[in-house]
């Protein structure tokens, strides 16, 4: 085992429980930025508050941020004067239109928004990274780059016009983060392979052309039908011709027609999202329901609009990535410290960077009792702030050991 007090980043590595570890100074400055940051949530693609704030606090510390990508997108650079590899790690900014109903002190003051996804910690978190690589005297090979996007939560999200505007230049291999309330706080968890799910967003718009008497359907074609019949074609197609081995999940959120209760109306509205694990099953299931909605045209003699939206692929971790980490893990706070995990069905934009780049997702545990359990945009979502600096410092720590070893990721 290493030698843990030369890597001069993790706070009391004698106890194998991150949350034990004593306030610092930085945990009281990152709680402070978390708890603001809480307090004054902005959508996706409205950040512009958050990242003034952080952008000046990073500059307070001398460091030259390059600003402007994907509007409210920024980043930092640490430079070795002695060659290696371009590393990465991501944060994301942005809030949920959720209401949050926590009673605390520090409990979003903007109606209807909040940060119930943790992207608040994230931020800090990655704000706290920077500091470190700032503040202290370390050694490294290459670049290290730590950057903050906007639009996670928002499709199209902000990863792409991220990669459009060169965050993943010079970069070889990119890091990034959620906090996970089903984790017990202190615990990193992650897996190899796919991580999340790959996600695609549909809409059908039906158009029978006329309303009809609900006394009378048989005078026109009946738009109310033919979306019942497309919501069950869908729902058969993927339980019984999807192979079951293959995690498939399939959808139907949104059913919108109608004005009165005796009039079948001309315009029925479907929307809702397909989860799969593979690029040749996206395409599937995309191709079933142009072919669905076009036959049933045909059938029912009505139009049909079909639109899907951008979505995203599935975060896939490196397997050399994934063992660097988990044994880092194991070595700075013992083996009951990491925890696997199941492949998740939900969807994550920082799937774009690990299509382009070798990449690692990681989950920290923030769940310590009945206010930090609640799971992911949930009006009441909290976590566990004394995770915050040993967070930071430990992912200062992978970053910068990262740097020195010769990782073969091709």
């Amino acid at each position: 085992m290493q030698d843990r007090k030369k890597t001069g980043f993790i706070l009391s590595l004698s106890e194998p429980n991150l949350s034990t570890y004593s306030v610092t100074e930085l945990q009281n400055e990152l709680v402070e930025l978390r708890r603001h940051l809480h307090q004054y949530p902005e959508l996706s693609w409205g950040e512009y508050e958050t990242s003034r704030l952080i952008i000046s606090k990073l500059e307070a510390l001398g460091l030259n941020v390059v600003k402007g990508l994907a509007q409210t997108g920024f980043y930092v650079d640490f430079d070795s004067a002695e060659p290696g590899p371009g590393i990465a790690w991501r944060a994301d900014m942005d809030a949920l239109p959720i209401q949050d109903e926590k009673n605390v002190p520090y409990a979003s003051k903007v109606d209807g928004i909040s940060h119930m996804c943790g992207h608040d910690v994230h931020t800090s978190i990655a704000y706290g990274v920077a500091k470190l690589l700032a503040t202290r005297e370390i050694n490294f090979k290459g670049k290290i780059r730590i950057f903050w996007q906007p639009a996670e939560e928002q499709q199209p999200s902000g990863s792409p016009d991220m990669i459009r505007d060169g965050v993943l230049d010079g970069i070889d291999a990119v890091y990034g983060m959620h906090c996970d309330p089903h984790v017990k706080s202190g615990k990193i968890s992650l897996r190899p392979g796919p991580e999340t799910a790959a996600f695609d967003a549909f809409q059908f718009e039906i158009n029978s052309g006329s309303t009809q008497h609900s006394a009378r359907p048989h005078k026109g074609p009946d738009a109310m039908w033919v979306g019942h019949q497309m919501v069950q074609n869908i729902y058969q197609f993927a339980g019984r011709m999807v192979n079951a081995l293959e995690p498939t999940v399939v959808s139907v959120c949104q059913f919108n027609a109608g004005t009165a209760l005796n009039i079948i109306p001309k315009q029925v509205y479907i929307g809702g999202t397909i989860r799969t694990v593979s690029d040749s099953r996206r395409a599937d299931m995309k191709d079933y329901l142009t072919r669905l909605a076009i036959s049933l045209e045909k059938l029912h003699n009505v139009t049909i609009k079909t639109d899907f939206g951008l979505g995203a692929p599935a975060v896939v971790n490196h397997p050399v990535l994934y063992r660097y980490v988990r044994d880092e893990v194991r070595s700075c706070f013992g083996d009951k410290a990491f925890e696997g995990r199941e492949q998740s069905m939900g969807a994550e934009d920082f799937s774009f960077y690990t299509s382009e780049k070798p990449g690692l997702f990681i989950r920290v545990g923030t769940g310590s009792g009945p206010e930090t359990n609640h799971p992911l945009h949930s009006c009441m979502f909290d976590i566990d702030e004394t995770i915050l600096s040993p967070t930071a410092s430990f992912i200062a720590h992978i970053l910068t050991g990262h740097s020195k070893k010769n990782l073969q990721l091709s």
